[in-house]
This record gives C-alpha cells, structure tokens and sequence, in this order.
C-alpha cells in the first residue's frame, strides 16, 4: 500500500484494492510445488539406490521450481487493482513498476463476465470501456468484481454531485446578479426577495 500511496495526488483516497483471485494462482503454484516434489522424491530414490551425490544434485534442483512458485506469488500479489475517488489505477511489477490508471471521468460503460466458476468462487472480468486512446482496460479474473464496479460507479457519482456543488465562476455571478436587479426594477420580486437570493449568490461565491 505504501507505494500506491505515493501515486496519490492532493485530496485523492483510496476506496477499493482488489487482486486478482487466488484461483488464478493456485493452479500455476500447484504446478511448481509439485515438479519440487518430484525432484525432491527422485533425488532420495537416487541417492539411496544408486549414489548419495547423484541424489543430492538431483533434490537440489528442486529449489528451481520453487523459485519461479515464489516468483509467481509475488507477481500475482503485487498486482493491485485500485479505485480512488478520482481514477482507477493498476499497479504490476515487483522491481519494475507498471502504473496504468483511467479517469472516472473518461469512464464510458462497464462490462462484467462471469462464467459458471467465476459465479462460483466470486471472481470475473471488467472490461472498462474509456474515452481514451487504449479504449478498453480488462482486468481478468478479478475478485469481488461487484464490489469493484460498485465502488467505481459510486465514485463517478460522487463526483458528479461535487460537480453540481460546485460554485458558480464569478463572471456568471455577476451575470446573476445583474439578472436579480432587473427583476426587481421589473417589480417582479420584491426587495426581500432580492436581498435573499442576492446574499445566496455572494455566498457562494465566497465559498
């Protein structure tokens, strides 16, 4: 987290970090924790039917496999899919970092597939649908991919309410306020009225 931290800018948080599912690993790790076995097993065999030494080099070749298992893990678990309340990003990499992020902004659709093990175990792929170049940002097999959709959904609609929040420019104030006076020249507000929407819009232009 410290390192997704640090890509943070002003006023940006955190508000979902997802992986991949372990599904998507345990098959691959399966695989070099059982070829270790192997080496290991034919190495005591080895070195008890035919020679020590023989067995020994044979066993020792059993750290290969579990370097690449280990290798693998790391990979998977320093794969991080974030969204913040500006973007999403996603982090590869254990000594070269890969950062890809998308704007909530540019955020057009959002697509969701499941397959019948995916339902299963609560894992699927987002295809994130953006105005940029890439287009498409697929994210596969990643868990809880409804709390991650959720998550991006409600951030873009959070930032559509700070939008409407937003203060109006001062051009448009003054525009405003020219309005204000017109109409109470024009005797269709009063002048409480006029000096309640008047204080309205001076305070938020203060704000």
């Amino acid at each position: 987290m410290a390192y997704i931290d640090g890509l943070l800018g002003q006023g940006e948080r955190i508000l979902i970090v997802e992986r991949r599912h372990p599904i998507f690993i345990a098959g691959r790790l399966a695989l070099f924790i059982l070829a270790a076995a192997v080496l290991v097993g034919l190495g005591v065999w080895l070195g008890t039917a035919v020679s020590r030494p023989a067995g020994i080099i044979v066993g020792a070749l059993a750290v290969i496999p579990l370097a690449w298992a280990l290798w693998r893990f790391l990979a998977w678990h320093r794969e991080q899919y974030v969204v913040t309340n500006a973007r999403i990003v996603q982090v590869e990499g254990i000594i070269t970092k890969r950062v890809m992020d998308s704007s909530l902004e540019k955020v057009n659709d959002i697509l969701l597939t499941q397959s019948a093990m995916g339902r299963l175990f609560n894992y699927g792929t987002l295809e994130i649908v953006t105005g940029s170049e890439i287009g498409v940002n697929r994210l596969d097999a990643l868990a809880e991919p409804f709390r991650f959709k959720r998550a991006i959904l409600d951030a873009r609609s959070q930032m559509g309410w700070a939008d409407d929040r937003r203060p109006a420019p001062p051009e448009d104030v003054t525009r405003l306020l020219v309005a204000l006076n017109d109409l109470r020249n024009a005797g269709v507000l009063s002048e409480s009225e006029y000096l309640e929407k008047r204080a309205a819009l001076l305070g938020s232009e203060a704000r």
